[in-house]
Order: structure tokens, then C-alpha cells, then sequence
């Protein structure tokens, strides 16, 4: 039995007043207004896409408790609201992310918040739709880091290369892994 393709968008926000994300899928629209910044999950039945979890978190360190959905019947949908720079994921909810489809984008995120020192440039929107199950698939994300004075971000890695004893370092784009 085969079904027609279904588009799924995910809206999280950079806005550290007004809280609202938004996901579609389908013609079905969910919305999350909090009253405080954070990290909204969606699990989806990938066989009906159903929502059987929906839960919003404010903390930036603890996965959030998907109990039996881990397994790869199901689609992890991420997006955040009004998160600052100085409460990207970390810890155990890094590690969740990473293995359930976060790459290049979560890095690139951490990166700026490590190296230019936390909420010095505001906030950051990130959105991620991966299959579950702890896989480590890639999955697909998106990320903007807001500042009003800010231009362009670049994140790159220096890869060291040996030449001859020698390391010169290389500039490569941000790993998946």
C-alpha cells in the first residue's frame, strides 16, 4: 500500500519575549506558546504520523524522557523558542540529539557559544527532524544565531595535515560527527 509524500515543516523562534513555535505536518498544525524559553519535542508514528509525545523543557542539559519511542518506528522533531546562547544543549541532552539525527547545525551552534563566550550574541533557532532509535543517521536540521549588529557566522574546523613532519592546518567544513 503505498501513500502520497506528506511535508512537514518545523518554525522554532529566536524571540526572547514572545514564545511560539510551530510544526505542520500535513495539514496539521501544532503550536507551543510557553511562557519561557526552551526546547519543544515531537515524536511521531512514522507508520500513521501520529503524535504519540509532546512535551516542552526548559533545561539544556536532560533528554527529554521518551520512554519506548526510541526505536526507529518513530520521528524526533526538535525546535526551539528563545533559547540564548548560553543554554545550547549539553550533557545528556547533546548526546540525545547527536544520536538521533543532529550534525553540522548543533555543532555549529555549540561552537559559537563555546569559543565567543555564551549569550554574547543573543539567541539561536534550531530545528531537527531525525529517526529515532539512537542510530546515529543523519538527520535534517536548521540553525541562525540572532544578534542585530552581527553579519554572516562562518564555522569551520582547522584539520591538522602532516606534511613531512610538519602540521599545517587545513580549514574544512564542520563534521557531522
Amino acid at each position: 500500500m503505498s501513500a502520497n509524500p506528506e511535508g512537514l515543516t518545523v518554525v522554532s523562534n529566536l524571540n526572547t519575549q514572545f514564545f511560539f513555535t510551530q510544526m505542520a505536518i500535513g495539514k496539521t498544525v501544532l503550536n507551543q506558546q510557553p511562557t519561557q524559553s526552551g526546547y519543544w519535542f515531537v515524536v511521531l508514528d512514522r507508520r500513521n504520523l501520529s503524535v504519540v509525545y509532546n512535551q516542552f523543557q526548559t533545561a539544556n542539559d536532560v533528554a527529554p524522557n521518551i520512554g519506548n519511542y526510541n526505536t526507529s518506528d518513530y520521528l524526533l522533531i526538535v525546535a526551539t523558542t528563545g533559547v540564548g546562547l548560553n543554554r545550547q544543549p549539553q550533557g545528556p541532552l547533546f548526546k540525545f540529539l547527536d544520536l538521533n539525527g543532529a550534525g553540522r547545525e548543533l555543532r555549529r551552534i555549540d561552537q559559537v557559544a563555546v569559543q565567543l563566550n555564551c549569550g554574547s550574541l543573543g539567541t539561536f533557532g534550531y530545528a531537527l527532524v531525525g529517526v529515532l532509535g539512537d542510530m546515529n543517521m543523519p538527520g535534517f536540521e536548521a540553525s541562525q544565531i540572532t544578534n542585530p549588529n552581527t553579519g554572516p557566522i562562518l564555522t569551520i574546523q582547522l584539520v591538522p595535515v602532516d606534511v613531512n613532519g610538519t602540521n599545517y592546518y587545513t580549514p574544512v567544513a564542520l563534521s557531522n560527527t
